[in-house]
């Protein structure tokens, strides 16, 4: 009764929201279109993007144009949802906001500390509008010459010290381990904020927050201590320390054991001998850089669904749950266009896609 009270009127509204997701058939027309516009016209005719694009000239849409369009339709679909949040679930709810806004960060500190050649135009598309929400100009990081000033850029932030302190941390490693490293920082705190937060919803809710979180998390780290053995040169003490800070089936014995295994092939075995062996049981040192993150999201999409899909499921996963289906929509819808556009044969695109077909 009372997640009912709390979340009867969330849920039937996500419930509804959720019947306009994209369903099976919607994605192989997706993959048939021939072009960028086409796939803008066939997106124009569904119930769930109909309203943000039915009034754009389809034939002038470009790919990272329709990319800015479908991340606007999900921050829209966000602020819609906090209407129906009781008000210490609105302050709960938006702190998830930060999800979005540390994406902003990520991009503008990429770009900020990479020293290659950045456009400026290019990559202001690809910030989400958060308007008044948000608590920094990402173009004044972006913009940024040295740390100093990208720590002046977040003066009075609760970033402004996350960033200070990774800095500080490992003043002497490469500009893409410090990217790495930051965002990794970053990451942290918003979980940390999450789980604390989480405490004064109710021991319920706190269990399906720690979960979904930290699955989350687990999914994460897994990706990301596989891409430390690759990409970057950290022992695996600094590999250890830079996990994030909570995880739901991740426990630190097999933590330890990833971050101690030398090289792909025996990382990939540690995993496939923990929590998630089934989440990865495709996975082989030859094909473990592609395949990692896809088959994290597929997991994650498929306990997203099943819950998603049980009218009646009035708690707090209800919002997780719907809105992470919508993010990895918008990622698929992406990826189908990128391949259209490119001329990739639908087999080959579908192999790509979050959803299995």
């Amino acid at each position: 009764m009372i997640g009912f009270v709390k979340y009867g009127g969330i849920s039937a509204k996500l419930y509804a929201l959720s019947g306009n997701l994209l369903n099976e058939d919607d994605y192989k027309n997706l993959l048939n279109q021939k072009s960028v516009p086409d796939i803008v016209r066939y997106l124009q005719s569904t119930r769930m993007y109909a309203d943000t694009l039915g009034n754009i000239n389809a034939d002038q849409v470009h790919r990272r144009d329709l990319e800015n369009l479908l991340a606007e339709d999900l921050l829209k679909d966000m602020k819609k949802i906090f209407s129906f949040f009781v008000t210490f679930d609105r302050n709960f709810m938006h702190l998830l906001f930060y999800r979005y806004e540390i994406e902003n960060l990520k991009i503008a500190i990429r770009g900020a500390l990479s020293k290659a050649e950045s456009d400026i135009e290019e990559i202001k598309k690809r910030f989400f509008d958060l308007g008044e929400r948000s608590t920094f100009d990402p173009l004044k990081v972006l913009g940024a010459k040295n740390q100093d000033e990208i720590l002046d850029a977040l003066s009075g932030t609760p970033y402004q010290e996350v960033l200070r302190n990774a800095f500080s941390s490992y003043k002497q490693t490469s500009p893409i381990n410090l990217i790495a490293i930051v965002e990794n920082a970053l990451d942290s705190w918003l979980l940390s904020k999450i789980i604390s937060a989480s405490k004064n919803l109710g021991s319920s809710d706190q269990a399906i927050v720690k979960e979904i979180e930290g699955e989350r998390a687990d999914i994460t780290d897994i990706e990301w201590l596989l891409r430390v053995k690759a990409f970057y040169d950290l022992k695996p003490e600094e590999a250890y320390n830079s996990l994030l800070p909570f995880h739901f089936r991740l426990r630190p014995d097999h933590l330890h054991a990833m971050c101690d295994s030398k090289g792909l092939k025996e990382l990939v075995d540690v995993i496939k001998e923990g929590p998630y062996a089934n989440v990865y049981k495709e996975l082989t040192e030859e094909n473990a850089l592609s395949k990692i993150t896809l088959l994290g999201r597929r997991y994650l999409r498929s306990k997203a669904k099943a819950s998603i899909t049980k009218l009646g499921n009035f708690s707090i996963a209800t919002y997780f749950h719907y809105f992470l289906l919508k993010e990895f929509e918008i990622m698929d819808i992406s990826t189908i266009t990128e391949g259209v556009r490119y001329g990739i044969k639908p087999d080959e695109i579908r192999e790509r896609l979050v959803i299995r077909l």
